[in-house]
């Protein structure tokens, strides 16, 4: 176990030094691909917690998302506040948001927790589109740029802003995925019944589990609208929670690497096939149906169970 944990890490760090020095050689366009790769990675590893390793649903990952991208930014906008006090007060209401809807949410089972998880993503978005004021409504608002010692911070920091909180991201999932919480999330998601026998508290692991899904989703919500320098609501609508579905079960639910590996090829795709842009949710519901057909622990568990049976 913990020669794996070794391996693991320093294939980690091994990766974030390649990233680390990727400013140097490549042009913008990649770097920008990274960004939002760490950013969807960000997001798609905390609903991993939640539907991959506790085996609960969640379809409304874009209400914290939005959470995460508007509070920052009007507390910049409206109040003056700088981004580094805005950002972590975003990501202690969403927290105290899910805290307080985990407990009509995690009362619900399969379809009817589907539904109440869209529900709270689209009240969230629909918060967010009524008050023009103050959010811009549906013609969405400017996001302040970030400055250190008066200078204005440019896509290089966000690039390695992303990158820090990526790797941060990863490191407590990992952890927790291989900590006695990891194996009670298992036993929720296997069985409740007999996870409950054997005295795990189920509703607290929901809790924990959906608490880190909205935590880093809020997180993932505050790094995409600074580095983007605009959003509306039309950014957290049904695609978005589609989207990062789709990453997890490409890259494969209830593993480690499955949330990276899908964000990356979710995201690289439509710049791969940019005649078709505009079927892009056609182009997600075939690659959501081809892997669930063909590969149905996704990319990175087919490779895992394919390693084991040899």
């Amino acid at each position: 176990m913990v020669s794996r944990v070794k391996r693991d890490l320093i294939v980690l760090f091994v990766v974030l030094g390649v990233a680390a020095v990727l400013p140097l050689m490549v042009r913008e366009i990649y770097l920008y691909l990274v960004r939002l790769i760490g950013i969807y990675a960000i997001m798609a590893l905390g609903l991993n917690i939640f539907m991959g390793y506790c085996g609960q649903v969640n379809i409304g990952v874009a209400g914290f998302f939005c959470i995460g991208a508007y509070i920052p930014t009007v507390l910049q906008g409206k109040l003056g506040w700088h981004y580094l006090i805005a950002f972590p007060i975003s990501a202690f209401v969403s927290l105290l948001v899910g805290w307080g809807m985990s407990w009509p949410l995690l009362r619900l089972r399969g379809h009817s927790m589907a539904i109440g998880t869209i529900a709270f993503a689209m009240a969230v978005y629909l918060l967010f589109e009524r008050f023009p004021t103050i959010t811009g409504g549906s013609d969405g608002t400017v996001v302040p740029a970030m400055t250190l010692f008066d200078q204005t911070m440019g896509n290089i920091f966000y690039y390695y802003l992303i990158l820090v909180f990526f790797a941060v991201a990863f490191l407590i999932c990992y952890f927790l995925a291989n900590s006695q919480i990891g194996l009670a999330l298992r036993a929720v998601r296997d069985n409740e019944e007999a996870a409950a026998a054997m005295g795990v508290d189920i509703n607290h692991y929901k809790r924990l589990a959906w608490l880190v899904n909205g935590v880093l989703a809020s997180i993932a919500g505050s790094l995409y609208a600074q580095q983007a320098g605009f959003i509306s609501p039309d950014t957290f609508a049904l695609s978005t929670n589609v989207l990062v579905l789709v990453m997890l079960c490409v890259g494969g639910p209830g593993t480690i690497l499955g949330p990276v590996v899908g964000a990356a090829i979710m995201t690289i795709l439509p710049y791969l096939l940019v005649k078709i842009q505009q079927y892009t949710l056609l182009m997600q519901g075939l690659v959501l149906f081809a892997v669930l057909r063909f590969l149905p622990d996704g990319v990175v568990g087919a490779i895992s169970k394919r390693f084991r049976s040899t």
